[in-house]
């Protein structure tokens, strides 16, 4: 699978070179690549990703009280409905595939006036992490993109409408509030410098060991048990929830933040939506960051906010010429992040991580 990928992204940048010259053929194969990512999420090998064994068993023993709190409703209600049909999971697996997938696509075209090199750097690690192993984040942070849209238009209350929807597929949707209180106005000079503040702000509070008081987790509603146990599983050192702020690719993401800020005039007059963009770009360092003593919100938070990097790492196509070098360099973005991703699908690309 993992070379699939790899030969799909390499495709989308090849695709992304001669965008000009097959604009006639762009919209069959925008659907072509959408159709063969579904395939390829859906129709994954059981085992392959760190969570599809878990997802197959709750998918086979819905009607157990304990899956109610492993998932989130409408996964066991999908399951009922496709159990009287078939016991494969993979059919689950395509439908949320094809939601993920599919949202993101749908949202892509309205967000980008590339139609490839966004689709390459969505490969480059959030196809993996979303479509094959959080498959319920997959059809949510789909959502999300379309109500950071509605967001910016102006249009809240279907925003909120989308929100709701959303928190059917995975109760993190709740995260996304904080974003009905950010604009999409243009940023001024000072605005860029107070929003760049907050990246250091966040390691201050690393520093500092800012926490949160977690004796009364267990009460939050909906997601409170599902925070104490990760919380206790960290504790014990026995998951895999750990935090470094100062890895490389944490590092890396941070300058392409500060890349992207430096550039905000450029970018803008290509892309509307990238004063909100960068925002929730902000707000995902800044989680990630401030967060880390506990882990799981850190890691969930981060990687729901930063989806918004696959339009944003493509805009980066606007800030350098020729045209061949910011596709060139866009690819080797998308290279380090994949070196990232692939491990999780069983394949190493450049260095083990």
């Amino acid at each position: 699978m993992g070379y699939i990928i790899i030969a799909i992204f390499v495709l989308t940048i090849f695709l992304s070179l001669l965008e000009e010259h097959i604009q006639k053929y762009r919209p069959a194969l925008y659907i072509i690549l959408a159709v063969a990512l579904i395939l390829l999420a859906g129709l994954r090998e059981v085992g392959i990703d760190p969570d599809s064994e878990n997802y197959e068993y709750t998918f086979l023993h819905y009607y157990n009280a304990r899956a109610l709190e492993q998932v989130e409703f409408s996964y066991l209600f999908f399951s009922k409905i496709i159990n009287t049909f078939t016991n494969d999971v993979h059919a689950l697996f395509l439908l949320y595939a094809l939601s993920g997938v599919g949202l993101k696509f749908m949202a892509l075209r309205k967000f980008s006036k590339l139609w490839f090199l966004p689709i390459a750097v969505y490969l480059s690690y959030y196809f993996v992490q979303h479509e094959c192993m959080q498959i319920r984040t997959g059809v949510l942070s789909g959502i999300m993109l379309f109500i950071i849209m509605k967001i910016a238009d102006g249009e809240r209350r279907q925003a909120l409408v989308l929100l709701i929807i959303g928190t059917l597929f995975h109760y993190s949707a709740l995260l996304l509030l904080p974003l009905f209180f950010l604009s999409n106005k243009e940023m001024s000079i000072r605005q860029v410098k107070i929003w760049a503040m907050i990246i250091p702000l966040a390691y201050i509070f690393h520093f500092a060991g800012f926490s949160l008081f977690m004796s009364g987790v267990a009460q939050i509603p909906l997601v409170g048990s599902k925070l104490a146990n990760y919380q206790e599983i960290t504790i014990k050192g026995t998951g895999q929830f750990g935090v470094n702020v100062f890895s490389p690719l944490q590092l890396f993401t941070v300058t392409l933040y500060y890349y992207l800020l430096i550039f905000h005039k450029t970018i803008t007059r290509e892309n509307k939506y990238y004063p909100l963009l960068m925002k929730v770009f902000t707000l995902g360092i800044f989680s990630y960051v401030s967060f880390s003593f506990f882990p799981v919100v850190a890691q969930r938070v981060t990687m729901l906010f930063q989806l918004v990097n696959i339009i944003l790492y493509a805009n980066i196509y606007y800030t350098i010429r020729p045209k061949w070098a910011a596709v060139s360099t866009v690819m080797l973005i998308g290279l380090i992040y994949l070196n990232y991703s692939l491990p999780n699908v069983g394949v190493i690309l450049f260095w083990e991580v």
